[in-house]
């Protein structure tokens, strides 16, 4: 709806997304809702680029969605920028030269007096700073889809593990049973390590 509300006054949006392979069903979405949307990623011909960027610098474009780099796309009617899932690490360029496309955004839409949406169930730290601070406006969404209920978390100190029971595994207790019982009734467990 914000998009919307931009294309009406005719201007132009940017939606930065997390990973190429995300693009194509983000795509479809918006060319669902809107007449002219161009995709700028690294996966396209020197042609396909060049054509979508000279539509955008036009003025011909509505709406530009693509990855980190999505962020420098000439529009010359900028009226908002959206990064889809901004905790994502994928949003900082580790070669050079070297940026982060959150911090693009944010300079780029306060040179251009726009709105800038940072969109994320779980935000960063820096993220969720700015979002309390003056000036920036938190929108939390409290439920979620289809009234889903919330997942059960559990937070385990591993160091009462290695006191009490003398483990020193990164497998807890809790989690050694919650674990079992899944795979008793035949379910499936996967285990993410941040590293």
């Amino acid at each position: 709806r914000a998009i919307e509300t931009v294309v009406g006054f005719g201007r132009q949006a940017i939606v930065l997304v997390p990973e190429i392979s995300l693009t194509p069903q983000t795509v479809r979405r918006f060319r669902a809702r809107f007449d002219r949307v161009a995709v700028l990623h690294s996966h396209q011909t020197s042609g396909q680029r060049h054509w979508h960027w000279q539509e955008i610098a036009a003025g011909a474009v509505q709406v530009v969605v693509g990855p980190r780099s999505a962020v420098f796309a000439p529009t010359p009617q900028l009226g908002l920028i959206i990064l889809d899932e901004e905790h994502e690490t994928s949003f900082k360029q580790e070669t050079a030269p070297r940026y982060h496309a959150r911090e693009v955004a944010r300079w780029r839409t306060e040179m251009e007096q726009v709105p800038l949406v940072l969109g994320s169930a779980t935000p960063s730290l820096e993220s969720w700073q700015r979002a309390t601070t003056a000036g920036n406006r938190l929108v939390e969404m409290p439920r979620r889809v289809l009234d889903r209920p919330l997942p059960d978390v559990r937070t385990v100190d591993l160091r009462s593990e290695v006191r009490e029971r003398g483990s020193r595994g990164a497998i807890s207790r809790p989690l050694h049973q919650a674990m079992a019982t899944a795979l008793g009734d035949g379910g499936q467990v996967i285990l993410l390590l941040n590293r």
